[in-house]
């Protein structure tokens, strides 16, 4: 077969070996090589520089984390340039008792004094069972003398780290709230495995053992000092929700929270459920000091309304003299809820009169007896936003106070402000001495 003549030899055509073939071969070698091994190196590169950036980032966040784990939230509050106060939550490096070598954790003492392990068992007689005082869901109570001679109530915490949060949780709520109707902590101690609270002796007990175990005592609760109670309880709360420099939360109320001086001036405790948030919607929570976001309404419904709730309770231990469980009883037995029981007493007077402290009856007292138990059934709701707020029944519960001649010379709009801050923005913090 024969070539065509215009192909023999025609540069370019690859059908058999050529030099020119040879050539373009070995070029367009030469210049993919290049190219990848440029790329290569590009690539090589670029990722070098992207991981010693995001290496940095790492080691950076891991350091603030790691410091993060030894601190807690702390509660301070500033101004704005307008003159408007705004609260916020700062990080200080306080909690951390596991690194107690580190200087950082004294400063908790500039809003609490920290007491010694040895200080406390010399005050309690190394904690002598004739000097317990009370038992609590956390730990014990006992009654000590420090050396300046004034008697303390000293809370020796249950070994367990299960109480660790109740421990942090009460130190921070009650190492910065300052208000008449709350137990003052004066000091506390970590050593070892101890955990320890020590507050003010409050003489007169707690609300449960006068209204509950009256029968062992030759005095009871007259009906002027209950209300003096319940104004002095919805006092404490109202400045709680409203009147604080932060928004905070109780959650563990109850007729043993509630301490009586030697005026019966109440003395809300048992902070160690509590929950202080700022008014932006950030709060303490765990121990780890994390700040966690609740909006404004899970708060007022979920949390403040508890409270009032609490509140209702305690208002109808007063009325009736026995306690939460067995008052919870006479709902169950009749087979709703306790706002059905308690609709179903205003209408029948003959029941009324069996459930009402027998103490109470027959001493011209039925109409503002009548008329707090109207009001405990408002805050028994059994939907939360139509409970009404502690102001409100703060307000509502002082007018009892005028007619008995309970007011007192405070309101709660004029107590002592915790962690207050100057026009300048400067961080004052709460001491106690």
């Amino acid at each position: 077969m024969s070539v065509p003549e215009s192909d023999v030899n025609k540069s370019g055509l690859c059908g058999g070996p050529s030099d020119s073939c040879k050539n373009h071969r070995w070029a367009f070698e030469v210049s993919f090589k290049s190219g990848f091994l440029v790329g290569f190196v590009v690539f090589v590169i670029s990722y070098t520089v992207f991981f010693t950036h995001y290496f940095n980032l790492w080691v950076g966040s891991k350091k603030r984390s790691k410091k993060m784990r030894t601190s807690t939230t702390v509660l301070t509050a500033s101004r704005k340039k307008k003159g408007k106060e705004i609260d916020q939550v700062t990080q200080l490096p306080i909690l951390g008792f596991d690194q107690e070598k580190s200087g950082e954790i004294f400063k908790l003492e500039r809003m609490v004094t920290k007491m010694s392990l040895t200080e406390l068992h010399e005050a309690t007689g190394n904690f002598n069972t004739s000097n317990i005082i009370g038992l609590g869901k956390f730990g014990m109570m006992y009654k000590g003398v420090l050396p300046n001679g004034r008697p303390h109530a000293i809370k020796r915490l249950h070994d367990s780290q299960s109480f660790e949060r109740q421990f942090v949780s009460e130190l921070l709520a009650l190492g910065i709230l300052k208000h008449n109707n709350i137990v003052p902590l004066l000091g506390y101690c970590r050593e070892r495995k101890e955990k320890l609270l020590v507050y003010r002796y409050i003489s007169n007990g707690n609300l449960y053992d006068w209204l509950h175990a009256a029968k062992r005592r030759t005095k009871i609760l007259e009906w002027p000092l209950r209300i003096k109670i319940a104004i002095g309880i919805a006092r404490g709360l109202a400045w709680l929700h409203h009147d604080c420099n932060f928004r905070v939360v109780h959650l563990n109320l109850s007729s043993n929270s509630i301490l009586l001086d030697h005026n019966f001036e109440p003395k809300i405790s048992n902070f160690g459920e509590s929950i202080i948030s700022n008014f932006g919607g950030e709060m303490f929570k765990n121990l780890r000091g994390n700040s966690i976001f609740i909006g404004s309404d899970v708060w007022e419904l979920g949390y403040v309304k508890k409270d009032v709730y609490d509140f209702g309770i305690l208002l109808l231990e007063l009325i009736i003299g026995k306690e939460s469980i067995e008052i919870n009883n006479f709902a169950n037995n009749f087979n709703g809820s306790l706002v059905d029981w308690i609709a179903h007493l205003f209408t029948s007077s003959s029941d009324l009169y069996n459930v009402i402290d027998e103490s109470l009856i027959g001493r011209g007292f039925e109409d503002e007896i009548f008329e707090l138990l109207r009001i405990a059934y408002t805050c028994l709701n059994l939907f939360p936003s139509q409970r009404p707020t502690m102001l409100e029944l703060y307000h509502t519960i002082h007018i009892f106070g005028e007619r008995n001649r309970l007011t007192s010379n405070f309101e709660i709009l004029r107590q002592s402000k915790i962690a207050t801050a100057n026009t300048s923005g400067e961080i004052v913090e709460a001491k106690i001495t």
